[in-house]
């Protein structure tokens, strides 16, 4: 197959609604302000969102040898895991970007913006933010853990923002 490309050098982006449940195309940063690192500097995975449709049984009684189904709502666990790696500028610089999430007002949200390597599109998530928790830890591994975002809408694969 032609075409693969390789992880490395996924950006991962965020900016807040101008106006509340529009998201935006432009103004999208890496990093917190103040913050050290770009989010993808310290994130070393992240999971996909895989949502699968719900199925409404649409039998009708006089059917004897078959259900029959109709495509319901689709469905998510409605959370995007960023595995990263934990230290203190790293959780203080996620921090940044939680805290500017708290302060939003008017029903304003946050996107984020995944853009694979080369890619002229990027998929776009409305989120929640979470607080880095304490990770699983091990003798003799790097200190790594996962920051949630709960996801509020997909907004689906559109042109990157500028």
């Amino acid at each position: 197959m032609a075409g693969e490309i390789s992880s490395a050098g996924i950006t991962v982006k965020y900016a807040v609604e101008a106006t509340a449940g529009t998201r935006p195309t432009t103004g999208y940063l890496e990093k917190a302000s103040g913050a050290t690192l770009k989010i993808a500097e310290y994130v070393t995975g992240i999971s996909g969102l895989t949502a699968e449709f719900e199925q409404y049984d649409v039998t009708p009684l006089a059917e004897t040898k078959r259900h029959r189904f109709v495509k319901g709502l689709q469905g998510n666990d409605g959370n995007l895991s960023l595995n990263c790696n934990i230290n203190p500028t790293s959780r203080s610089d996620w921090n940044a970007i939680v805290t500017a999430y708290a302060a939003l007002t008017g029903g304003k949200g946050m996107w984020f913006e995944f853009t694979l390597p080369g890619d002229t599109q990027s998929a776009y998530f409305r989120c929640e933010p979470c607080e880095m928790g304490f990770p699983d830890v091990e003798a003799a591994s790097a200190v790594q853990g996962a920051i949630q975002l709960i996801e509020n809408e997909y907004g689906g694969w559109a042109a990157k923002s500028t």
